[in-house]
């Protein structure tokens, strides 16, 4: 058995992008995580110390978040190496990054990237 933990529609002001203004003037990136934890044998005595705690997985975004990088693909890399880092017991996850108005002309929808793990 398994849990899964996971934060939806964290929205962050970023400057990700290889483009010039991207850097300059941002973005607002969307961003879904969730990850898998072996269920623990004392899962039932209501202990926060048998899982992860979902306020640590936000900070370790949100960090990520702050540091300018080309490529989100970069920005899902490094959040997912912090998260097995910090937390071995993480069996799998899964992290959307979503431009929500990506530098492309005519465009009426998102851009985004999904790092399966």
């Amino acid at each position: 058995m398994e849990f899964e933990i996971s934060l939806d529609n964290l929205r962050f002001h970023a400057y990700h992008g290889v483009f010039p203004q991207e850097n300059m003037v941002g973005n607002e990136f969307v961003v879904d995580l969730s990850i898998r934890i072996p269920v623990p044998e004392n899962a039932g005595e209501d202990d926060p110390e048998s899982t992860i705690s979902y306020a640590d997985m936000f900070n370790i975004v949100a960090e990520e978040m702050k540091q300018p990088r080309k490529l989100m693909e970069t920005v899902a890399e490094r959040i997912r190496w912090r998260l097995v880092r910090d937390f071995p017991q993480i069996i799998s996850g899964n992290i959307k990054i979503c431009k929500s108005v990506p530098p492309i002309a005519n465009i009426s929808g998102s851009a985004s990237v999904r790092l399966i793990f």
